[in-house]
């Protein structure tokens, strides 16, 4: 597999009810491209860690994004480079 692009997309949901949010969910679970999805506090709901191959392979992400009705907002970062990735997780005693 070839370089990948890293992107950090913030959503936000039009509405809260339970049907809404199911269906964000599993539309984002069915998408390849979203390798982690967090809920998350603040301004959005949600943080996606999103990889890409390319801007345009992006583009068509976000487009397939926008088309989600329950979607009202997106807000996206790019990863200039990744500094500390992959660590294992603490032992806890």
């Amino acid at each position: 597999m070839g370089l990948m692009m890293t992107f950090f997309v913030n959503v936000s949901l039009s509405n809260h009810r339970d049907q809404a949010i199911s269906e964000f969910e599993n539309a984002v679970d069915c998408m390849t491209e979203v390798i982690s999805c967090h809920v998350i506090s603040g301004s959005y709901d949600y943080l996606l860690e999103v990889v890409s191959k390319d801007l345009q392979h992006y583009e068509a992400f976000m487009r397939k994004l926008q088309t989600l009705s329950m979607v009202k907002d997106i807000n996206t970062n790019l990863a200039i480079r990744s500094v500390k990735q992959g660590t294992p997780l603490p032992v806890v005693e």
